[in-house]
């Protein structure tokens, strides 16, 4: 039976062969290095081989101006070029436009419909729609996508059992939230997680957005921490996953990659995959609008 891991790492994306600005250079993560055989950067893509593909994916659509986080994330989980659609990239949380692009074209809710047991392993805070109602949060792309399908999101009970992640990884941020009842754990630990909890349903998605978060503030001692968590987490499902999950990782847009500036970029994101079949599912990809109908063709 076949099942997908996709795990989305925002502003994430394939930049210069250069130290001085692109930490992924700097800390050179080994697990892509041994993918690879070079940092992950637009002169390694493309990779096609019958153990892990790599292919360049392009966020713009067309669109001009630099690709954001709401239209980036509506393409990849749609495949609808929201961009389009909108005339415009738009940055952070969906409007109602992008709101409807989700609901009529969820990733999600199309192999919900399908009978296929689909889920996202973040685990949410337990006030999480509390908050959205006092208007104190809102909800991301991928949260929409898991309401759409009208499933539930995973809070601190799965957390405890190993059947969650949170969004840090290592759940050293719970504290910052007022959660002190769960304890820290390594990304290794968390990666065999998630690639198990991935073998239990047909589509299982994780959201990691630190990336974004830091790459905004260019802090190159947190982006070394975030680089080595990343490492280990990645390491540790790939260890668990090899032949018994397709496993995709990608990006709605750049940023990490590139410390010269405190934007997004204009640069491709890479689409990672490895598992079985991954060369002709790689093949399908060239933007964010093919992933979606990648993995549902994949899954059919």
């Amino acid at each position: 039976m076949r099942r997908v891991l996709l795990i989305f790492i925002d502003g994430f994306g394939l930049g210069q062969n250069d130290k001085a600005i692109n930490p992924l250079v700097k800390f050179d993560p080994p697990l892509f290095r041994q993918l690879f055989g070079v940092p992950l950067t637009l002169t390694a893509a493309p990779v096609l081989t019958d153990r892990v593909c790599m292919v360049a994916t392009d966020t713009a659509l067309g669109v001009s101006g630099l690709p954001q986080s709401a239209t980036g994330q509506t393409a990849l989980f749609t495949g609808i070029n929201a961009p389009k659609v909108m005339d415009r990239h738009i940055q952070g949380f969906p409007g109602p436009g992008l709101a409807k692009i989700i609901a009529e074209h969820s990733l999600l809710s199309e192999l919900a419909e399908r009978g296929l047991a689909v889920t996202s392993a973040n685990a949410y805070s337990p006030n999480y729609m509390d908050l959205v109602a006092a208007r104190k949060r809102r909800h991301s792309v991928t949260t929409l996508t898991m309401l759409n399908a009208n499933l539930a999101l995973r809070s601190l009970p799965e957390l405890q059992a190993g059947q969650a992640v949170n969004q840090d990884i290592t759940n050293e941020m719970l504290p910052l939230m007022g959660i002190t009842t769960i304890e820290p754990v390594s990304a290794a630990v968390a990666g065999n997680r998630l690639a198990k909890l991935a073998k239990q349903n047909h589509f299982t998605m994780f959201e990691y957005f630190q990336t974004d978060r830091w790459g905004h503030k260019r802090d190159w001692d947190i982006a070394k921490k975030i680089i080595t968590v990343l490492n280990e987490f990645l390491t540790a499902v790939y260890a668990e996953s090899q032949d018994e999950l397709l496993v995709m990782i990608t990006s709605d847009h750049g940023n990490f990659e590139d410390f010269s500036v405190k934007t997004h970029t204009n640069n491709l994101v890479p689409t990672i995959i490895w598992g079985p079949a991954c060369c002709s599912v790689a093949a399908k990809i060239k933007a964010l609008t093919d992933i979606k109908p990648a993995i549902t063709t994949y899954l059919s």
